[in-house]
């Protein structure tokens, strides 16, 4: 994937995401991330999308 973003691609990671495997992107310019079950099979779908963004600003930035 750096490969790819470092030859000017916009790089979306999609599948099997949820918020622990987000910090394995950690340093890199990923242009999005997207999740379906990750937010949609989860017990609580608002909190799940709160806990995604909140990681990925923490990992990010805002």
């Amino acid at each position: 994937m750096q490969i790819l973003i470092d030859m000017g691609f916009r790089v979306s990671v999609t599948g099997g995401l949820d918020v622990e495997t987000l910090k394995l992107f950690k340093g890199m310019s990923v242009y999005t991330f997207i999740t379906g079950r990750g937010i949609t099979a989860a017990g609580n779908p608002s909190q799940a999308a709160t806990d995604f963004l909140d990681e990925i600003k923490r990992i990010w930035g805002d």
